[in-house]
């Protein structure tokens, strides 16, 4: 499904240049923090939302590069205007309207965003994800600060920073770092970093809409496997000996995509590339400082995940 909703995102005409930008944050104002409990389904993080009187569910995915994106197929919206149009790489397709943006909830919050809201119909994703899930909460609702992703207690914790990423709670403590790197980030895409699988350096990206995915072209994926890095069953892969921020990686369950071919829908086809997704993110807690530029893994049970004593407000 995330593959699906990165394609059109990125692919169809101009979208997320043309969108209205949305000014949107989960935390209130004069909130320092906030928790958001989360539920799992397909290792994905689904967060309880309301859209109108409509209550349900919506996807936290990185990869969504507008506040929110709703799934008009569950919800009565108006007719809006057409923003564009294309094919999920399952297959069907997709029509993106512009709404005025109903009345949202997240985590029973109020949450506001930019007067229109953009829509698809992704009614296809209710085999998997249910009847009830209301579309994707994005990169700009948390952009302006940070955010720890813990799976062990499941829970989204959105945090206040300052313009340089300085935390309005302590930092994590050094002993409770597995790994930290610097990101680039570009409105629109996902932060993107280095790698190395064995001594092969990697574009890395982080997703947490995508259940990881590696971008392989043949020669590569030859190379790798001659070299017991990468398994292979199917369309499955799995990694050995990746490494970034200053830790190695094994196990790292893959999709295979063949970097150029068919499948290749990003906008730049054809390079090696490794998207870590919630496959992975949901074994090591993360903490995504946008200010900063960075994202820093945490050992499981680390301090600063520990639930928070007194509100965030």
């Amino acid at each position: 499904m995330t593959r699906a909703k990165t394609i059109l995102l990125r692919a169809m005409l101009g979208l997320t240049v043309s969108a209205p930008a949305a000014r949107a944050d989960l935390l209130a104002a004069g909130q320092a923090w906030r928790e958001i409990p989360f539920e799992v389904v397909d290792d994905k993080p689904l967060l309880a939302a309301k859209v109108g009187d409509v209550a349900g569910r919506m996807m936290f995915d990185t990869g969504t590069p507008m506040a929110v994106f709703l799934n008009r197929d569950a919800l009565p919206l108006p007719a809006g205007t057409v923003a564009g149009r294309g094919t999920a790489a399952s297959g069907q397709a997709i029509e993106v309207r512009l709404h005025e943006a109903p009345a949202l909830q997240i985590g029973g919050q109020p949450f506001a965003t930019a007067p229109m809201a953009p829509s698809g119909n992704f009614g296809f994703v209710e085999g998997m994800f249910g009847p009830d899930f209301l579309g994707f909460v994005g990169t700009p609702a948390v952009e302006g600060g940070a955010f720890a992703l813990d799976y062990g207690r499941k829970v989204l914790t959105v945090l206040r920073s300052d313009g340089a990423g300085a935390l309005a709670v302590p930092q994590p403590a050094p002993a409770d770092v597995v790994a930290r790197l610097t990101v680039a980030l570009r409105r629109g895409e996902m932060p993107t970093s280095g790698a190395f699988i064995g001594d092969m350096p990697v574009v890395l990206e982080f997703d947490t809409g995508d259940s990881g995915t590696l971008y392989l072209r043949a020669e590569t994926r030859a190379r790798l496997a001659e070299g017991a890095l990468l398994t292979v069953s199917g369309e499955a892969g799995t990694l050995a000996e990746v490494t970034f921020g200053g830790a190695t990686f094994d196990g790292i369950a893959v999709h295979l995509v063949e970097a150029g071919g068919p499948a290749d829908k990003r906008p730049w086809p054809g390079s090696d590339a490794l998207r870590l997704g919630a496959g992975f993110l949901s074994d090591h807690p993360s903490l995504w400082n946008f200010p900063a530029g960075t994202i820093t893994f945490l050992r499981a049970g680390a301090d600063f995940l520990a639930p928070r004593q007194a509100s965030g407000g």
